[in-house]
């Protein structure tokens, strides 16, 4: 292992809990990124050293193997200097994917739900083992990290394994776990043909004793894994057996199946399963509760992907049948809204009302950002969806039609959480005052 590692887009949520590993092992760790975060505060208070700028100085006469992001070209300064002194660079799901060769490995894939599944089977397998952890998202339990690290050396390795730009490929799995699978990321794959032929090229990468878990009463998973001569489990069976959970939602219980799923392909016991999901919170992001502002809850949510927003829809529909629903949408990627546009106009049905501040541009060209704004997409919705210009704006909206006992729901991958946040920091200033 490498003695000291430096990460250039170190505050992203798979680098930073990397970094955390690494740094647990006593390696030295720097690392660099573009702006100051909580996630970021939080490294430095742990023991790393981090700069807010991309500079070639950043790279310490030590530093013996540099670790970057998907998001980080060639062309950084860091990058250029690491080649400059023949250091050795590998990307996140590189350097992770050396990580799965020395464990045994459970990769969580799928569209949607590969956080909250990862999360909920890594608590559950605490009751029975001392596995590494490595999340998408934070987890209460554990302190609001995105990480769980063994309290000695890992009996096994259970990691939320992305498709983006094939990168899951990299992972050298014995189990995996398969959500579900609809087109996304369709800027990258090109075609609905490419996105689902990269997850069978992964669960191709199973051994011969590898377990492939999947929901097999699916159309399309019988269409993609059936052949597949693996032994495999299907989570449908189990859906029945998840017991009462803490957070809502028909995906919720899926995402619970396939905990119940993995316990049995590893001939753990159930029980040990369910009463974890029992006392599962959630995590960061997954419908989260901020909090309560003058009868108004406020929510946030990830979803950014149609199928996402209709069912925390339906999940706060079924909790909240006779209150007004406020949905505070920012769509993640001009690409992504443009692609799926007609699908996200039909996702919103049980919403009373839409906002639509803006579209979260990221790996988006300027011929993207022309394709498509944030005010057609609230003009096609329909009358319950307002562009609202901007995060300012759309506050002030709020404060002048919020009533008490409604519901509001920030939604989107992109930094719209902090709206739903400065409401309810609004609420204390005036009780201040």
């Amino acid at each position: 292992m490498k003695n000291s590692i430096h990460f250039v887009g170190i505050g992203g949520i798979g680098m930073s809990a990397l970094a955390r590993y690494f740094l647990s092992k006593g390696c030295q760790v720097t690392g660099s990124d573009t702006q100051e975060t909580a996630l970021i505060r939080e490294l430095r208070e742990e023991g790393m050293e981090i700069f807010l700028e991309h500079k070639a100085e950043n790279i310490h006469d030590d530093v013996d193997l540099l670790v970057y992001s998907q998001a980080v070209d060639t062309m950084n300064p860091e990058r250029q200097r690491a080649q400059e002194r023949d250091i050795v660079q590998e990307s996140y799901f590189e350097s992770v994917g050396k990580l799965s060769e020395m464990y045994f490995t459970i990769a969580v894939c799928g569209t949607h739900g590969k956080s909250t599944t990862t999360a909920m089977a890594g608590m559950a397998l605490e009751g029975t083992a001392d596995p590494l952890v490595f999340l998408g998202t934070k987890i209460f339990e554990w302190g609001k990290k995105n990480i769980r690290l063994p309290k000695k050396e890992p009996d096994s390795f259970l990691i939320e394994s992305c498709e983006y730009h094939n990168s899951f490929l990299n992972i050298h799995p014995n189990i995996i776990i398969v959500t579900n699978c609809e087109p996304d990321h369709l800027d990258f794959f090109g075609s609905e043909e490419a996105y689902y032929e990269a997850f069978q090229r992964f669960a191709e990468q199973l051994p011969s004793d590898g377990i492939l878990i999947a929901d097999f009463s699916q159309p399309k998973i019988q269409a993609l894994f059936d052949r597949m001569m693996v032994q495999k489990v299907s989570t449908h069976d189990f859906l029945e057996r998840v017991p009462e959970l803490q957070i809502p939602g028909l995906h919720n219980r899926e995402n619970a199946a396939c905990v119940l799923a993995l316990f049995h392909a590893l001939v753990l016991p159930s029980d040990v399963a369910e009463k974890s999901l029992q006392k599962f919170q959630g995590t960061w992001r997954r419908f989260d509760r901020k909090g309560v502002r003058n009868g108004v809850q406020v929510i946030d949510d990830y979803a950014h992907h149609p199928t996402e927003v209709r069912a925390t829809l339906s999940s706060l529909r079924g909790m909240y049948p006779d209150k007004k629903i406020w949905i505070v949408f920012q769509p993640h990627q001009y690409s992504r809204t443009r692609l799926l546009f007609d699908d996200f106009v039909q996702s919103f049905g049980q919403a009373d009302y839409v906002l639509i501040p803006n579209i979260y541009r990221v790996r988006d060209t300027d011929e993207d950002v022309a394709s498509v704004s944030a005010e057609s997409l609230a003009q096609a919705i329909g009358e319950k969806a307002l562009y609202t210009e901007s995060e300012e704006k759309t506050l002030a909206l709020l404060e002048a039609e919020l009533g008490e006992n409604d519901v509001l729901c920030t939604m989107g991958a992109g930094p719209i959480y902090r709206l739903g946040e400065e409401f309810l920091r609004r609420s204390d200033q005036e009780k201040e005052e």
